[in-house]
């Protein structure tokens, strides 16, 4: 009988220590699973609140973890750490740590002789992202990606400016004032002489180009020209145009005059605006003596051509087009009359280029091709467009808004092109060496909403030329971004203002890290 009772009872301590063991093995499994629960449901809270204030992210992230452990009434939260926040180039970053420790009695560890109350503790940890927009993007992998210059002014709130080089130089600033959320340059950035808030960080890493996988619709059949024949806005014929000029700027008489532009011609390197309004007082003053509708130039005595694809334009005109002058002096279009002018409406399609340099152009909803030749918004012209998409196909296809022109222009706000105002097709092929020069100059002003794509191109914002009506969404991505003179470009980044989807998302991720 003795031997029973002790066999007896040793059985019933194995037994006792193995529903022990097991109660305990369950115990932690589901313990660890609501550490795991709990630091995940801080990470999202983190994420998810609306507010821009770390602060006020932090207390969600710190409530939705305690809320997620305590929804477990068998366990009790010994330590609840939320890491400390840091801010990068990609905006916040926090990890959410829990431990939990197991805590009721265990029935079973009584039978096997031990304490109910044994201790398990089961930690988890979740990081969160919460990453303001990208709004600027520079490309180019070798070469300056910005720069600013003279009196320019670059003011991107509430958003990141990123260069991917890993030049000394990947971000230059040599003048006026650049402010935004954080710079971050996967170079170094050089600053004299400018106002430059906050300090760039340096080596970031590169960004992959965001947009490299949408796919631009494909242009149609070209349209012949829509407006007309009285009318000073045409569709251009740049390869006649460039003939005719290079002839009259060829003519021993013109030749040494016309050497700036024949120079900037063959550099693609446009001439500054002193030496623009040099050339043509130049011009000028010789087409007095040497113009004339007889003349072996092609011009008359002011300057403008008499016959031809450039026939009713002054040679500076042309220039203008060809991209080798971007401003014209104010005495060659003070005489234009827009406010009072008619509006002329465009339809979507395919269009060899633009070139309006009169009264009022609106473009109807949809996508608009333009295909081998450029879109230009010149002298005292306007150009509207509500839910349009500007898609730029092949060589010398470029968007230009100077002189004292405007253009405002709103992205459509679904379909193929939604978020998208201007845009390169990117798989269109290139036959020019010269690199392709996107550019707002003069006093040309431009409103736009919805990104700017044009990721083998310069975007030139010079002169007195502005996209200065604080856009609430404009998000540029270009090979380089100059601002020079006093060029402006002004974001204050607020989606909550336009019913316009962003092309690119900020990063908000929430993952469990342990």
């Amino acid at each position: 009988m003795p031997m029973f009772v002790i066999a007896l009872v040793a059985i019933l301590s194995l037994v006792g220590a193995a529903i022990a063991l097991g109660l305990d093995s369950r115990a932690a499994s589901n313990l660890q699973i609501t550490a795991d629960e709990s630091a995940l449901s801080g990470a999202t809270a983190f994420i998810n609140t609306a507010s821009p204030k770390a602060s006020d992210r932090l207390a969600a992230a710190e409530q939705a973890a305690q809320a997620a452990a305590m929804a477990n009434a068998n366990f009790s939260i010994v330590k609840l750490d939320v890491g400390a926040i840091t801010e990068d180039a990609y905006g916040q970053r926090t990890v959410i740590d829990v431990s939990l420790k197991f805590t009721p009695a265990n029935p079973a560890a009584q039978m096997a002789g031990r304490n109910a109350n044994i201790g398990i503790e089961r930690n988890a940890a979740a990081a969160a992202t919460w990453g303001f927009p990208l709004c600027i993007l520079g490309l180019n992998a070798n070469d300056t990606g910005l720069s600013t210059t003279g009196l320019s002014n670059l003011t991107a709130e509430n958003c990141i400016v990123w260069t991917n080089s890993p030049d000394t130089r990947s971000m230059e600033f040599k003048g006026g004032t650049a402010k935004t959320k954080y710079f971050c340059s996967a170079g170094n950035a050089f600053i004299a002489s400018a106002i430059v808030a906050p300090k760039p960080d340096e080596n970031c890493d590169p960004i992959p180009d965001p947009l490299a996988s949408w796919q631009a619709p494909l242009p149609g059949k070209a349209a012949p020209n829509p407006f007309p024949v009285s009318s000073k806005n045409k569709t251009p014929n740049v390869a006649a145009l460039s003939t005719q000029f290079l002839k009259a700027i060829g003519v021993p008489a013109v030749k040494s005059v016309a050497q700036p532009l024949a120079a900037a011609l063959k550099s693609g390197q446009p001439l500054t605006d002193s030496q623009s309004q040099l050339v043509t007082a130049s011009l000028n003053t010789l087409m007095l003596t040497v113009g004339g509708p007889v003349s072996s130039t092609g011009l008359d005595k002011k300057g403008v051509f008499t016959k031809g694809a450039a026939k009713g334009m002054h040679i500076m005109e042309v220039a203008q087009i060809l991209g080798i002058a971007d401003n014209l002096p104010d005495s060659l279009y003070s005489a234009d009359v827009y406010a009072s002018s008619p509006t002329t409406t465009l339809s979507p399609g395919t269009y060899a280029g633009l070139d309006i340099a009169q009264g009022n152009v609106r473009l109807k909803p949809g996508v608009y091709h333009i295909v081998g030749a450029p879109l230009i918004v010149r002298r005292k012209a306007t150009l509207t467009g509500e839910g349009v998409t500007i898609v730029f196909h092949g060589d010398k296809a470029t968007f230009s808004v100077l002189d004292q022109a405007r253009a405002t222009i709103t992205a459509p706000t679904a379909g193929e092109t939604a978020g998208f105002s201007i845009a390169e097709n990117r798989h269109s092929a290139l036959k020019s060496k010269t690199a392709q020069r996107s550019r707002l100059t003069g006093s040309g002003a431009v409103s736009m909403i919805g990104t700017i794509y044009v990721p083998r191109q310069k975007f030139a914002i010079t002169g007195k030329g502005a996209a200065d009506q604080a856009s609430p969404l404009l998000q540029l991505v270009a090979d380089k971004i100059e601002l020079e003179n006093m060029g402006a470009l002004k974001i204050k980044f607020d989606p909550s203002r336009t019913d316009v989807p962003m092309t690119i998302e900020p990063e908000r991720a929430a993952v469990l890290i342990r």
